[in-house]
């Protein structure tokens, strides 16, 4: 398989993948999907921004989602998500887009690229000039056109267990404490540390350790101290008779599973047409796998990263990225 191939291949998964996401989560489009996990808004976004750079209708369609149900979100904790350039450059630019869609008098002016200035297109392949640039992406120096948003996505059901994160944060406020729950109570383990907690959250230890704390106080939670080690858990059946749920959606370490999938799929498309040699491309494809091994063993997909020798270690790489993709559909 080549890298053209294996990176199409990501692509296209991905995005089908997405899509049937956001249709559980209000996106104006259908899939015959009833997903038992919890997603993780903010890593998904994060997601869809990356693949939807060569899927432009599902990266206009998750951005009129977002304007639609900003109340539900954390702008912070997608900022906090983002973990090198590519991510705050596309991250900032959806919330800077975010902000000047928001209801006011009067919609914001397309921009104009500064003189010298150098910027890339958002949406990678595209044929067509950008006339009217956004300047909310233009800001990050994306060049993506201006267009007014058709405000077509529904509020989430509250009922379907994909949407338990959002459903948590009608009821406990977009912040740590709703986070705190959905891990806790989907987590196929007893108790968890702070530190699992704040990994798995992707909030710093101490708001964690705050918020757990304050829900052990308030009667909804408990804990316990094994040396140093302060252990979280639920009372699993009370939430789930509050939430009217036979059992709780399971839980993903989205984060992590996700940072790991854009690294990969941007390492596919810088290295497509490169023309390395075998040798030259396992070598290289060893080292991207280096990078995310610890990320893709928190989130479950087992990695072995020495594997065999020169231009086998190709397949052997081939074989991770689609552990790591399928681990989408556990």
């Amino acid at each position: 398989m080549s890298v053209h191939e294996l990176r199409d291949e990501l692509q296209r998964g991905l995005s089908s993948f997405l899509w049937e996401q956001w249709a559980q989560m209000g996106l104006l489009t259908a899939s015959a999907r009833n997903d038992r996990w919890a997603a993780d808004p903010e890593a998904l976004l994060l997601l869809s921004f990356e693949v939807g750079r060569e899927d432009p209708r599902l990266f206009e369609e998750v951005l009129d989602w977002m304007l639609v149900n900003e109340r539900l979100l954390s702008t912070q904790r997608l900022r906090n998500l983002a973990r090198d350039d590519a991510d705050r450059a596309l991250a900032g630019a959806a919330i800077g887009w975010l902000r000047e869609w928001r209801p006011k008098v009067r919609a914001p002016e397309p921009g104009r690229p500064r003189a010298g200035e150098s910027v890339e297109p958002l949406f990678l392949g595209a044929r067509t000039s950008v006339e009217r640039p956004d300047p909310a992406f233009l800001e990050h120096k994306l060049l993506k056109s201006w267009r007014e948003p058709e405000r077509r996505s529904a509020q989430p059901d509250p009922a379907a267990p994909i949407n338990l994160a959002l459903r948590l944060r009608s009821l406990l406020g977009v912040g740590v404490r709703a986070e705190v729950v959905r891990v806790l109570l989907g987590v196929e383990a007893p108790w968890m540390s702070v530190q699992a907690l704040a990994a798995s959250t992707a909030y710093a230890k101490r708001n964690v350790q705050e918020a757990a704390a304050s829900l052990r106080v308030a009667g909804v939670a408990s804990s316990s101290t094994i040396g140093n080690e302060q252990r979280f858990e639920l009372p699993r059946q009370r939430w789930l008779d509050l939430l009217e749920m036979e059992r709780a959606p399971s839980h993903v370490d989205w984060p992590q599973l996700f940072h790991a999938l854009r690294v990969l799929l941007r390492w596919l498309r810088e290295h497509d047409r490169e023309g390395l040699s075998d040798y030259m491309l396992a070598s290289e494809a060893r080292r991207v796998l280096e990078a995310v091994a610890e990320d893709l063993r928190f989130a479950g997909v087992p990695v072995d990263v020495g594997g065999p020798g020169g231009a086998e270690y190709w397949p052997h790489f081939a074989a991770v990225v689609r552990a790591a993709a399928s681990g989408n559909d556990r």
